[in-house]
Order: C-alpha cells, then structure tokens, then sequence
C-alpha cells in the first residue's frame, strides 16, 4: 500500500500530465494507492506556470485574469472537498486541467459550468461553502502541509510506503514513469529507507 500526495498548482499545465502518469502507472503495476491531492496557489507558482505555458507556445489571458483564475479553481476544488468528498473535487480538478492543459485561455465561467453540471454539483452548494469561514481553514491546511515538507514548485510528488512510513520520497517536476516504477516495485519497496536518488529533484523527506 502506497500514500501519494500530489501537490499541484490547480490549473498547472504540467500536473494533468503529471496525474496521468501516476494513474497509468499504478494500474499497470496494480498495486494500493491512496491520494491526496493538495493544490496550492501563490504568486511564484502561477508566474512559473505563465513562463512554462508560453514556452509551450499557449494562448494566455493577461496575467490578472490568470491569477484569478488559478485561485477560483483552488477554491471551487476546497468547496467541493467541503460538500461533496474527496473524491468529486479530485474529478472537478481532473476534468478542469484536461481542458487547459493545451490553452489556458479557455477558462471561462461556462466551462466551469458544463464540468459542474457533468459531475453533478451545484452551483449553490459551492458558492454557499465558499461564503463560510470553514473554506479559508481548508485551504491553509494544505499550505502548512506544503510549507512543512518545504514545496516549493509544482507539480511535486511525495510517495510513502505503508511498511516505511517514516520516509517518504519526494519527485519534483514533472514524473519520470521509470522513477514510480522503481519505487513501487515489490523488490523495490524495501529501498525506501536508503533510497538515494542521484538526480536533485528526487529527495527523502
């Protein structure tokens, strides 16, 4: 059994990829996996992703539009969590990058809707958790996570065993398919005690 915690930016271009390969990976392997997805906003994170998207030749909406909507994503995925479960805001997230993935300019407050209607939630329902003091709580919940295990660029993977939960190893960028292999492999699994990655983005925690 496998704990992942996936910090991604919410509309991230590289975390949809990123959360694919994990799925991919661990259907293959089938192995147990339990998910935590932690999305976290900040000045820092939405200009990188600004930079990585022009890079990739995307479509941007001027950089205030970006910031409003990165942080709209991140609060309709912690309404969601609220009213809903882990489990829809996680496919609201999904479906939300899978559509910006290629074009952050097609965010738009329709877009929002077809995935809300697709998924079945309600408009009120979110925007009723969203005017309460228990979505701000949430989200700050998540940053002291981030802040604890010193995030600082997304998307991040950090993976536990439940055998060694006292390290855990963490995967910055985004994920090398052979990387999740090797650490989920069963003859790999006991290497999470002494795993001593060779590339800087790969470190125990």
């Amino acid at each position: 059994m496998f704990e992942i915690f996936l910090f991604i930016n919410p509309i991230g271009i590289y975390c949809y990829n990123t959360e694919k390969q994990i799925r991919k990976t661990v259907d293959e392997l089938g192995v147990d996996v339990c998910y935590h997805y932690i999305p976290i906003a900040n000045v820092c994170l939405i200009n990188d992703d600004a930079i990585r998207r022009r890079k990739d030749d995307q479509k941007l909406p001027d950089i205030s539009n970006f910031s409003r909507a990165t942080y709209e994503a991140l609060e309709n995925y912690h309404a969601i969590r609220l009213a809903y479960g882990n489990k829809k805001a996680r496919q609201y997230l999904y479906e939300l990058q899978k559509n910006l993935s290629k074009d952050a300019s097609a965010y738009t407050p329709e877009l929002l809707k077809r995935i809300a209607n697709k998924l079945h939630i309600k408009d009120a329902d979110i925007q009723a958790i969203k005017q309460t003091d228990y979505l701000r709580t949430s989200i700050e919940e998540d940053q002291k996570l981030a802040n604890q295990w010193n995030i600082k660029a997304t998307p991040t993977t950090v993976i536990f065993n439940e055998d060694n939960k006292q390290n855990g190893v963490l995967l910055e960028g985004p994920i090398n398919q052979q990387d999740l292999v090797n650490l989920m492999l069963p003859d790999c699994q006991k290497c999470f005690s002494d795993y001593l990655p060779a590339e800087h983005h790969l470190r125990l925690i």
